[in-house]
């Protein structure tokens, strides 16, 4: 059966309403990450710096597998390019400013069960519970690097080619 115009028209306005509709009407699950003190995402190296030397617990579903002790923060820096090349097309280099990125790593030092490498759900009492990346870096020691963009510049999209450019580019391809 064919869609027309007009089904096609109702059905989206419907979508649109039912979007716009909060969660608990439809009888959605809502999950509150609002009132959650685990927020990894606005973290910073402050954050863990005065942790240094206390306890995380790492979960295995509802059991503490390991405790890992927290050995250092270290703050991690990458050289940006300092200038880019022109490209052969004649795009110019963006003006705007650099990216920058908080990058730090957190090195602890394990207790209990060797852990593989993986996302764990750890707990600390003045954090709470959150998942984190961590790798074993030797004997009975993890670290976990934690990156946070903190600027980034939009992405301009380029010009749009008006319609007499359109036109001449498939005689310029066939002439070659």
């Amino acid at each position: 059966m064919p869609v027309t115009r007009r089904a096609f028209l109702v059905a989206g306005q419907t979508l649109m309403a039912a979007a716009a509709l909060p969660a608990k009407f439809l009888g959605a699950a809502t999950l509150n990450f609002a009132s959650s003190n685990s927020n990894l995402g606005s973290w910073t190296k402050g954050t863990f710096q005065p942790l240094v030397s206390s306890s995380f617990a790492v979960h295995s579903g509802e059991q503490i597998a390991a405790w890992l002790t927290l050995l250092s923060v270290e703050q991690l820096s990458f050289n940006a390019p300092t200038k880019a090349a022109p490209m052969a097309f004649g795009i110019r280099p963006s003006k705007a400013p650099q990216t920058i990125v908080d990058t730090f790593a957190l090195h602890f030092q394990g207790t209990g069960e060797t852990l593989p490498q993986g996302t764990y759900d750890m707990e600390h009492h003045a954090l709470g519970r959150f998942s984190l990346f961590i790798v074993p870096s030797g004997g009975a020691t993890y670290s976990a690097i934690i990156s946070h963009l903190e600027s980034a510049t939009p992405i301009r999209a380029p010009k749009r080619l008006n319609s007499k450019s359109l036109a001449a580019a498939p005689r310029e391809l066939e002439s070659r």
